[in-house]
């Protein structure tokens, strides 16, 4: 029995879409409540990996024009 991952280019994006603004909201409220610098900059390396993740998934995957 072969079972496929169900992952489509429509699904990842809304999943990094989703990381990206769940690691941006964590970031505020860290820094909101004054919570350690380290959580912070983690949540934000999350932020920044996720939506350079997003940008370049969406530059492959766009149609026509270059």
């Amino acid at each position: 029995m072969n079972k496929e991952l169900n992952s489509s280019p429509t699904r990842n994006r809304a999943l990094l879409a989703a990381i990206l603004v769940a690691s941006l909201v964590a970031n505020v409220a860290v820094q909101a409540l004054g919570l350690s610098v380290f959580i912070s900059a983690a949540f934000g390396l999350i932020a920044i990996a996720s939506g350079v993740a997003l940008f370049s998934h969406y530059r492959r995957n766009r149609g026509g024009a270059s």
